[in-house]
């Protein structure tokens, strides 16, 4: 049985019987979610909507203000909760739009985080969302969408992006590569 080392409202740090330490959620699992818009008749002519947000581990400030870096829609899993659920909670609340989801698979966050990413994408053409309500936190209140060519995702350091640009090439462009 892993012993608890270390603990808040949002995470535990344990530690195995052979010493191995690891970071656990409290809700452990996440989502993230792409949302892609056409902007013409071609495959290859699409959006993505990035989500810039807070990198926890990187408190530099641009104007007095914390650096935003590009990510997908993202969040935890709420006990419970299936992830296809997840995803569509997390968009309305993060975007306003009400989607359905198709999967793309996922993902190990990582060796030292026990966390499974479930990967998901929306097409929004033509959609108008209703104003995204957020979670009430301070660092979603700073986090900002914006739209992008979908090649964008490509050079994003965050590793969801770029698994999610190789899985969305793979699915949307099947027939043009």
């Amino acid at each position: 049985m892993d012993r608890v080392i270390f603990s808040t409202q949002w995470i535990l740090v344990k530690e195995s019987p052979r010493g191995f330490q690891y970071l656990e959620r409290k809700g452990k699992d996440s989502v993230a979610v792409f949302l892609l818009r056409r902007t013409g008749e071609s495959p290859d002519q699409c959006e993505v909507l990035i989500r810039q947000q807070h990198l926890c581990i990187d408190n530099r400030e641009v104007d007095g203000k914390f650096r935003l870096f590009p990510c997908p829609v993202t969040g935890a899993l709420e006990e419970g909760e299936s992830p296809e659920s997840a995803a569509q909670r997390e968009v309305y609340e993060e975007t306003g739009y009400r989607v359905q989801v198709s999967p793309l698979g996922r993902y190990i966050v990582g060796t030292q985080v026990n966390e499974i990413c479930y990967l998901y994408y929306a097409d929004v053409t033509n959609m108008k969302p209703d104003v995204a309500q957020q979670d009430g936190t301070y660092m979603e209140s700073i986090a900002k969408n914006e739209w992008h060519p979908f090649q964008y995702l490509e050079s994003c350091e965050y590793s969801a992006c770029q698994i999610g640009y190789l899985k969305l090439r793979k699915t949307l462009f099947k027939n043009t590569d």
